[in-house]
């Protein structure tokens, strides 16, 4: 049996398009528009459990804020890379944050209807409904997949759902709403990037409630782990100073950090495989290198082909 390629997935709004880079040579390997210009941006991805098929959120024609949102999501065949059609979500409307769950379902945040989303990802229908009350914007889910988070910008509170009953089983309040949000490796402990101050709140899952608060040099946007769990990845703004920021913070002593200067406003963070290197996807279009050990910008890089890209996510095929 050949080896299976590893392939980069990336959301690029300006191309409205999810576009496949090999992972290796970063070359791009296609193209695929999955929304419409002025109308649907694509934002987010969940691929199905067997890595066939790629699902897009279709957020709206903002990137945030006074959005004409969107009903529908983009599927992409990832075996033959084409496109292959939306699922019509009706009424629901806003779709944004994805993951897909132990049982292969995919959720989709519906930020207009203050709702999750479960779809069957083969009849490719609405199985299953959760009331959040807020408009769920980012989600974060347990290493051992039992329970999920959903972050809300500025409404201040998390709430948690349990995956298997599908029920919401707490609301963990935030001092002003919260951006991206990411739980620890270990699963303890749940990263909360404040909503328009530079601060990096730490939920201890078992608590319930915020035990420290990190002061960062940008607002946050997304937290991420490195692979092996010691460096909290931070990718951060100051839009005052138009500069972006990837803050390298140590996960034992969350003060001792390493802030690395990026070109643009940086978006998703993709820890690569060897463990030592990191891409970050900048507002401009470039995807830069990042050598977590040095904490320096590096060779290795590559252009989305298209400005916004927003989330990166390796899949192998």
């Amino acid at each position: 049996m050949a080896d299976k390629q590893k392939f980069i997935l990336a959301t690029v709004k300006e191309n409205v398009s999810l576009t496949v880079f090999d992972a290796v040579t970063k070359e791009s390997l296609a193209v695929v528009p999955v929304g419409e210009k002025g109308i649907a941006k694509p934002h987010e991805i969940a691929v199905t459990s067997d890595g066939c098929m790629a699902f897009v959120s279709l957020y709206g024609d903002k990137d945030y804020g006074h959005n004409t949102p969107d009903n529908r999501l983009g599927v992409v065949n990832l075996e033959t890379m084409t496109f292959d059609g939306h699922v019509d979500l009706g009424l629901y409307r806003g779709p944004h944050a994805m993951m897909t769950d132990p049982m292969g379902k995919i959720w989709v945040t519906v930020e207009h209807n203050r709702c999750v989303l479960i779809i069957d990802p083969v009849s490719r229908e609405i199985e299953h409904t959760i009331w959040l009350e807020v408009p769920g914007h980012f989600l974060a889910a347990a290493p051992d997949g039992s329970n999920v988070w959903f972050s809300a910008k500025e409404y201040p509170v998390i709430v948690e759902v349990d995956i298997s009953s599908r029920q919401v089983v707490s609301r963990i309040p935030v001092p002003v709403g919260a951006q991206a949000i990411r739980v620890s490796p270990d699963g303890r402990t749940l990263y909360a990037g404040d909503f328009h101050r530079p601060l990096l709140h730490l939920i201890d899952l078992a608590k319930r409630e915020i035990v420290q608060t990190v002061g960062m040099v940008g607002v946050p946007g997304w937290p991420f782990n490195s692979h092996d769990g010691t460096i909290v990845i931070v990718t951060t703004y100051d839009e005052s100073k138009n500069q972006g920021y990837v803050e390298l913070l140590n996960r034992v002593d969350m003060t001792d950090a390493r802030i690395v200067e990026v070109p643009a406003e940086p978006f998703h963070a993709l820890p690569e495989s060897d463990g030592r290197h990191l891409l970050v996807a900048l507002a401009s279009g470039e995807v830069t290198r990042i050598d977590l050990k040095t904490g320096t910008i590096v060779e290795g890089g590559f252009h989305a082909g298209g400005a916004m890209p927003e989330m990166l996510l390796y899949v192998d095929r």
